[in-house]
């Protein structure tokens, strides 16, 4: 090892490379490029290549290819795990709420509506019972208001016979009697 002492610290750079022009100047256009000088462009591809671990002499990147398609394996397995643990039986739930849905549908068309139309059925039945039992009524009630109005009209007609029979003496004529009974008659005719 050679150590120089430059103002009491101790110089790092002790290594040389040699290397052709050419690549010197590949270099330089790089390091330009980034902004570095040649040396801290070469540290850092020095650490580049450290970290990870890549051979530069693989200008395909067979390395990064097999780590990519390692990653994707391990994506498309999470999300296999995740349709197998979460997709699958939220499907099967909805299915099954489908057909929960589905059934009481049916259920209802079958017995709710079924039930509102016979007590739609029941109603108009009984609404036609009403009406026929209020028409009953209402000739009933015309029919007692015939009677009472008959019973009077033949009071009437029964106080104008005795008051006309009680006006008649024993000498009243018997075309007197006759005549009153006929009217009487005629009266009750009319009714």
């Amino acid at each position: 090892m050679n150590f120089r002492i430059m103002d009491k610290q101790t110089d790092q750079n002790i290594k040389t490379i040699r290397f052709p022009i050419t690549a010197d100047s590949k270099l330089q256009k790089m390091a330009e490029k980034t902004g570095l000088t040649k040396i801290d462009f070469f540290i850092a591809m020095v650490d580049y290549f450290y970290k990870s671990k890549k051979d530069p002499r693989d200008l395909n990147d067979e390395l990064l290819k097999k780590e990519l398609v390692k990653r994707t394996d391990r994506v498309i397995a999470f999300i296999k795990v995740i349709e197998d643990n979460l997709l699958m039986p939220l499907i099967t739930s909805t299915d099954k709420i489908n057909n929960s849905q589905e059934q009481i549908v049916n259920y209802f068309n079958k017995h709710i509506i079924g039930h509102n139309k016979d007590q739609k059925e029941a109603y108009a039945k009984q609404q036609t019972t009403l009406n026929s039992l209020d028409a009953s009524m209402k000739h009933v009630e015309a029919a007692q208001y015939t009677k009472d109005t008959i019973k009077r009209k033949c009071l009437d007609i029964l106080n104008f016979y005795i008051q006309h029979r009680e006006a008649m003496g024993m000498m009243t004529k018997q075309v007197d009697k006759d005549s009153l009974i006929e009217n009487v008659r005629q009266q009750m005719k009319n009714l």
